[in-house]
Parts: structure tokens; sequence; C-alpha cells
């Protein structure tokens, strides 16, 4: 038997690497498929909402944004509709959602449903578009609405149901008596709780009413009844017995404040000096400041002497004037309305108002303050011979009285007690002391004067406007630095000083008792005159409308008062002295001197410029309201010029220390003569030439001034 052998080859087996690589080319073939899907359904639905997407429950699949949009509006419940239920105790309010105007947020839902199978990685959008086709995808509906409007809302609900806590408080009854206003505690509403509560139904697409109870709190009064009868015990101790104001300055003076009165000056609030103490908010008494002054010049209608037609000189300066108001008393708090002041600051106490108790002692200020009365000169024979001794003032110090009864009372709430307050005066020093006016009486010699010459008659009312102011100037003294003011000396004129009716130039024309005082002007023109001689600074000044002769040609100071103003003539006295100024009345003149220590001044004045001459006419005018052939002077004819005067004053040294150029325009007046004619006769009028000389130069200053032509009928 013979075997046989025969060799059998076994399989080869196949690499892991050639598995590997046909299944990833399996795998990239299936990408290949299911991206051309998907790169295909894209396409198909490019602008388009993949099918499927649903936003609350309806269906948008396949349409674009616009279609999408439309149907959403049409198909989903109305978000407006529905209203929040406020729940009060005891009341009920509802606020509709269309006031809130709550909508669909259409814009972030079309958002979420275009994100499905649109963008992203190839897998996540071939998921999104598997899951939307087999189970749908479902995107949650979004509302908004106006969050200002709805805390608006909320705050005006919780408003009509907040309780304002209000103060107790002390008042003064009809009786005269304390009486205490209880206390009422407050509800205060959570906002920021019914806010939040809102803001949770509201945002739910679902919600078609929202109930929101609000949360409210009790608020304690700032002040209690506790509190307030214990500051009326307080206020009843302080005021239970009178107080008498006394003054140091005067021992006589004595004023009884009744309790009645006392009452009325306490007011009630937190302080924290205790009971008693100034009132919140009181400051000390208002102080003054020196008010600008400002020269207007007159209307021709002003009362005086004449209008001027030049710009009168700068102000120098005036009184002083209040400027600040008084301070207002914190008010007692009211039985109604917001609640009284914090307690934080001491507690609620009876405090001192100082409205009242400053308007009481006002009251009395005149039996308290004297003037501050200066020293005197005493002349004879052209010289100073003694000195009448000065006085000090004194004045009420309002402010620090007020403090010591502010002290006293709050003294008697301590249960001290105090029948009496010395109140606070302060001393007025004169301008011109004793020491000072004895020390310069023996230096003093005249420095200064001038002399005006004037005929007594209608136009000045018998001269008695022109020495009644003299007279009341004669004697006065200007301290060294202050400014002389004629209408502040002098003071408005009146017909009780006995002052009458006298020339004033009105429209332009003379008027022989066209205002009271009428003729003044030659008071203050012959005082200007020796100021300006004696070299002191010059304040205002003005010339007349026209020239009148009795005066310097450029050197008249005109003054007047009208409604709303006044035209004045001011002087300072820029010297080291004193300056005493005496007036010398006489039957048809008026003399001012000025009495100082030499201030060794030279004083030169310039021949007047005169240009610009214009003559003036006489007309005369036939009348019938006087008797045939009767005359009467209605106008006097009066030359139109400009002039231009120049002063320099020089020091003991040389030294210029003013120079100025007064510059005076006079209109041209022409005069107007009146003829009684008999009735149906009427002459033609006629103008006869008036010419006068050009006006002469003012004389050089001297001593003993030189007399004034005759005057023109004027100022």
């Amino acid at each position: 038997m013979t075997t046989e052998t025969v060799e059998r080859l076994a399989p080869r087996p196949v690499p892991l690497r050639r598995a590997l690589v046909a299944a990833g080319i399996a795998l990239l073939v299936l990408i290949a498929v299911l991206g051309g899907f998907a790169l295909g359904y894209q396409q198909a639905f490019a602008g388009r909402v993949i099918p499927g997407v649903r936003v609350g429950g309806v269906s948008i699949g396949g349409l674009d944004r616009t279609a999408a949009e439309s149907r959403l509006r049409s198909s989903l419940p109305d978000a407006a509709a529905g209203s929040i239920v406020i729940e009060a105790p005891g009341a009920t309010e509802q606020i509709p959602f269309s006031r809130l105007s709550r909508t669909y947020d259409y814009g972030s839902m079309l958002d979420a449903a275009f994100s499905y199978g649109h963008g992203g990685d190839l897998p996540a959008v071939v998921a999104q578009d598997i899951q939307a086709a087999i189970a749908g995808v479902s995107v949650a509906p979004r509302v908004t609405y106006d969050e200002a409007a709805l805390a608006a809302e909320i705050s005006a609900a919780a408003a009509r149901h907040d309780v304002t806590a209000r103060s107790a408080a002390v008042v003064l009854g009809a009786n005269g008596q304390f009486e205490v206003v209880p206390a009422v505690e407050g509800v205060a509403v959570d906002r920021q709780a019914a806010v939040a509560a809102a803001d949770a139904g509201l945002s739910s697409p679902s919600a078609a009413d929202v109930t929101v109870r609000l949360v409210t709190s009790r608020t304690p009064p700032p002040v209690t009844t506790a509190q307030a009868t214990a500051a009326l015990r307080v206020a009843e101790q302080m005021t239970a017995q009178p107080l008498a104001l006394t003054a140091a300055t005067d021992a006589k003076f004595s004023e009884q404040i009744s309790p009645a009165t006392l009452r009325g000056w306490l007011t009630f609030g937190p302080s924290a000096s205790g009971p008693g103490g100034l009132a919140p908010g009181a400051s000390p008494a208002p102080g003054s400041s020196p008010a600008p002054g400002a020269s207007a010049a007159p209307s021709p209608a002003a009362s005086g002497s004449a209008a001027p037609s030049a710009a009168p000189s700068a102000a120098p300066g005036t009184s002083p004037a209040a400027s600040a108001p008084a301070p207002s008393a914190a008010s007692s708090p009211s039985a109604t309305g917001s609640p009284g002041p914090s307690t934080s600051a001491g507690g609620y106490v009876p405090l001192l108002a100082p409205d009242p108790v400053r308007k009481a002692l006002t009251a009395i200020t005149p039996q308290l303050d004297h003037a501050a009365v200066d020293a005197r000169y005493l002349l004879a024979n052209g010289k100073v011979i003694g000195v009448l001794a000065s006085q000090d003032g004194s004045q009420l110090d309002v402010q620090t009285s007020i403090t010591a009864i502010s002290t006293a009372l709050s003294a008697r709430a301590s249960g001290t007690p105090t029948s009496s307050v010395q109140l606070a005066t302060s001393t007025l020093a004169p301008t011109l002391t004793t020491a000072e006016a004895k020390k310069t009486a023996p230096l003093m010699t005249v420095v200064g004067s001038w002399t005006t010459y004037f005929t007594p008659s209608i136009e000045n009312y018998w001269g008695r406007n022109i020495s009644i102011p003299a007279a009341k100037i004669d004697g006065y003294v200007v301290a060294p630095g202050a400014w002389f003011d004629f209408w502040q000396v002098v003071g408005y004129p009146t017909f009780a000083e006995g002052y009458g009716m006298g020339g004033a130039i009105i429209d332009g024309h003379t008027e022989l008792t066209g205002a009271i005082a009428g003729g003044i002007c030659s008071t203050s023109t012959t005082l200007f005159n020796a100021a300006l001689r004696a070299g002191y600074q010059i304040g205002d000044r003005a010339n007349h409308y026209y020239y009148i002769s009795r005066y310097p040609v450029g050197l008249d100071a005109t003054v007047a008062i009208w409604n709303g103003g006044e035209q004045d003539m001011t002087w300072r006295n820029d010297s080291s002295y004193p300056v005493l100024i005496h007036a010398i009345n006489a039957p048809g003149s008026v003399t001012f001197q000025l009495y100082s220590v030499d201030p060794n001044r030279t004083v030169t004045l310039s021949a007047p410029v005169v240009k610009n001459y214009t003559y003036a006419t006489t007309k005369y005018e036939y009348v019938t309201s006087l008797p045939p052939g009767q005359r009467q002077q209605v106008e006097w004819p009066a030359n139109g010029f400009d002039s231009w005067v120049t002063r320099t004053v020089k020091d003991a040294n040389g030294t210029v220390i003013h120079q100025e150029t007064f510059y005076s325009h006079y209109a041209l007046v022409n005069g107007l003569i009146e003829i009684g004619a008999a009735k149906g006769s009427q002459p033609s009028p006629g103008t006869t030439p008036s010419p006068s000389p050009t006006p002469s130069p003012s004389p050089a200053p001297s001593s003993t001034p030189s007399p004034s032509p005759k005057p023109t009928p004027g100022a």
C-alpha cells in the first residue's frame, strides 16, 4: 500500500489595516450621502423655517420670516388680554395688560425657529433636520412689556394704600393755650415685592390674569404723642410767668411780656441745645451794605428850579441800605400733612421762634435807639470860639437780645426761675468827638466862601425858599473823608417847614410858581461855589437849563426832585480835618463859609471858554386876557451858549490833586411879552431882538466874593 502525502496551502489572513480602510471608505460614503442630503435639504428651505418647527403650537415650517410672523400674529392668543389684579385690605383694582404694552417678542421667537436646521456643523444640522422631520421642534412663546410702565402703575396703586405717618404736634389753640395733636401711625406698601410678583406673572405667556397681593408694614411717626405731651409740659413751664425786658442804657425802660405773648413766641421741633433754644434755621440779624448811589438828570417837570441839559457827575455814594431779609422761624408741625421734624437732633422740644420776637423788639426799638450827637463848633465874630460836647448814641442789638431771651426761657425749662432779661445794646460813637473838635477848634479858619445875591420875590417865595435850607445846613460838620449830600442834609421840602411855591423851569419855560421850594438852587449853587473854591472833591453837579446871570458862568449847581428821581449837589471833604459849614442869611443874599484847618491848597479857576453863542429875541403878543394896553412879561430872554471852566487844585507841595473841567450847555430862550388888546382888535405880533453881552468870566477865588449881577427870574 502506498501512502501519498499531499501538501495543502492554508488561507492567508487579511491584514487589519485593510479592514479599517474599508470601513472608513464606507463611512465617508455615508457622510457624503447624508451631507448631500443635508445640503440639498438646506438649499430647499433656504430663507424658510424647516418643516416640523412650531411656536406655541403654531406650525410655521416651510414659511419665510414675513409669512411666519404673520401666521404667529394671527394664530397666537392675544398677549394684551388680561390684567394684573391688585389686592389690598378692603380694596381691589385692576391694571390691564394693554396699559403695559404687553405683546409677544416676535423677533426672538422667529430667531429661535430659524436657528433649527440652518448653520452650524454638518452633524448637528443633520440631527436637527431628522428631529424636526420625525418628532417636530417646539419653540416656547416669549412675551415682553414696558417695565417702567409696570413700576409706575404699581407705585400709583401703592400710593393709594400708603398712609403717611403724622407726627404729634403742639399747637396754640383758639383759647390761647397749648394743645397736643395726636400722632398717626403710617402704613407703607412694599413696592419692590409687588413689582417682582407682577413681573413673575407677566413673564408667563399663558397668564391671563396676575394676582398681586400688596405687602404692607407699619411706620412709626417721627414725633410720638408722648413726646409732644412732654414738650407741652415744658412749654407751659417756660411761659407760666411774665418776662420783664430791661436795658442797661435806660434805667426807666421796662417792658412786661405776658404769658400769652410768650406762648406766641414759641414753636416746637428738634433742637440739639435743648428746650428754649433758637428755632432751627435761625440766623444772625440782617446786616446792611452800602447801596451804590446813582444820580439821574431831572425831567423838565422836576420840583425845584431847573432841568439840567448836561449829564451830572458820577455819584459819590449813598447811605447804607438793608440788604438781607430777616430769617424765618421754623414752623410748628401742622395737624395734617407731612411728618414732623426728626427727633434725632435733641428730641421734640419748645423753641423760641425768632420772627415774632424780632417783630416785638423792633416795635420797642424807638424807645432804646438814640442817635449819637456830634460835637458842635461855636462861632462868634467869624471865629470858632468853643465846642459843644458830643454825646454817644445807643442802638438795640436785636439778634443778641433774642439770644438772651432764648437763654432765659431755657433756664425756666431747666427749673431755674427767671423773671427778667436785660436787652443787649451797642454804643454808637459820634462822627465828631469832643476831643477832636477841641483839638481843631483853635486852628480853624475860613477856607472857602461864596455869596449869591437875589431879589426877594414871588419866584423864591420872598426869599424863604433860599433862607430855610441855608439855615438847615448852618452848623453842619462834614467829617474827614465824608460826603456832603444836599438833599440828605436839607431833606425834601414841605409846606409844613415854611417852603412855598417858587420859580421852576418846566418844559424849557419859566414858571414863576411852578414848584415847591422854587429858588432853592441859589442855596445849592452858593455852597457848591464855596466848596469848589476851597479845593474839595466835587461829586454831583449840573447846570440850569438856561443861563441865570446871578450865578458865575458855568459854575451854577441846580438841584431838583421829581417822582422817581432827583438831581443832587454833592462834594467830599477829602482833607484830614473836619469842615464846619456856616450859612449867613441876609436880606437879598445868602453866604456860605467853610471853616477848617487850612489844608494849604491852591485853587485856580480858568476864565470861562464860551462857544456856540446865540442871541435871544423878545416877542410881543397881543392877548384879550389882559386889559387893553397892559403888558405882562411871560418869558425872559436868555442867550444860548456852551461854556467850559477848568479848576486846578494843588496841595502845599504844588502837586495837582484835582483837575476837572465843568461843561455847561445853556439853551436859547426867547422872551415873550403879552400886551392887552380890546376884543375884535388883533394887532400883528412883533419881535424885537434883545442881544446880551457875552458872559464875563467867573471872578477869581477870594475870601470875599464879589456880588453877582442883578438876577433874572428863574431858579
